[in-house]
């Protein structure tokens, strides 16, 4: 067992270490009685802490002896009456379907049989009685770059068929920027970008919509408590003052010839400013799966140098 404090962990530098983190609802307030067990990974370069119990999720990603940007059990939560307005099952990076629907989210509050080994973990969770899908994932941190590649599935463990896909919102604490660069598309050069009813208004000032680039300022007001964009992508970057998070779906890699959720949207960009939390989001391609059938979408999170603000951004 290791002692968790704050973004560093106490302990010799291995391969793994097993802890139980207090799960806190807030900075200011006392910690809530959950614990989270978990597995750290780590070379060189580079540390994730990945929870096993209650919940599989990556809880941190950071280089060695910096600092994790990933919503974790001791990030900022306000308070409202005197309780955590940010859900806990927001932590990390986490395993949800879509398209999404009432309920989608307690998916990620799953866990399940959890294995360790070298660099890898393997996790298969339990069948979910809601949705009837049951979901596998593999997190593989590489020997020597600050990289971490996480290959999820969905199986189809009900009696009737199922049309989902594999969806992973990656929560970060505030500040700092995302952006991601659009793909045309043969048949829609102009971009179909989509945005949500609750998500804001689509000409907020901190989003700036360019021809080859998306930005969305994640410390300028909004002009509504959140937004959100949706759009055909690959890549989201979160950069921050002192690393940058470049987000990659590696397989499938999204193609014009499948469908998306979201609006067709393989990544998505959200910031809520009322509970101080942003989100990169990429989702695989809906499949319809007969029961027994699997989808699977592999991405992969690497840890860069900060990159500069992008200059000439002309809509």
């Amino acid at each position: 067992m290791t002692p968790w404090l704050g973004n560093r962990v106490i302990g010799a530098f291995g391969l793994m270490t097993c802890c139980f983190l207090p799960l806190a609802c807030a900075a200011e307030t006392s910690e809530s009685n959950m614990k989270l067990e978990t597995i750290t990974l780590s070379n060189p370069a580079c540390e994730a802490i990945i929870s096993v119990k209650p919940f599989v999720h990556l809880i941190s990603f950071r280089w060695v002896g910096g600092k994790n940007h990933l919503i974790h059990a001791e990030s900022p939560n306000p308070l409202q009456n005197g309780k955590p307005m940010r859900p806990f099952f927001l932590l990390g990076a986490k395993l949800w379907y879509a398209p999404e629907v009432p309920g989608s989210h307690l998916f990620g509050l799953l866990s399940g049989k959890v294995t360790h080994k070298g660099r890898d973990v393997d996790a298969q969770l339990d069948p979910d009685p809601v949705s009837g899908l049951q979901g596998r994932i593999h997190f593989h941190l590489d020997p020597v770059q600050p990289l971490i590649t996480i290959t999820s599935a969905l199986r189809n463990a009900g009696s009737v068929d199922k049309e989902t896909s594999c969806w992973w919102p990656v929560s970060f604490e505030p500040g700092g920027r995302m952006e991601a660069e659009p793909i045309k598309l043969p048949d829609d050069p102009t971009f179909d970008f989509h945005f949500w009813s609750y998500g804001g208004p689509a000409s907020d000032p901190a989003c700036q919509i360019g021809k080859d680039f998306v930005v969305l300022d994640l410390d300028r007001p909004l002009q509504e408590s959140v937004y959100k964009i949706g759009f055909f992508g690959r890549e989201i970057s979160v950069i921050k003052p002192d690393c940058t998070y470049r987000l990659t779906a590696l397989n499938p890699v999204p193609s014009s010839q499948l469908n998306y959720p979201h609006g067709g949207s393989p990544v998505m960009l959200f910031r809520d400013q009322k509970t101080w939390f942003c989100e990169a989001e990429l989702s695989g391609p809906l499949t319809k799966l007969h029961p027994g059938d699997e989808t699977a979408f592999t991405f992969s999170i690497a840890l860069e140098a900060p990159q500069k603000e992008r200059s000439g951004n002309s809509p």
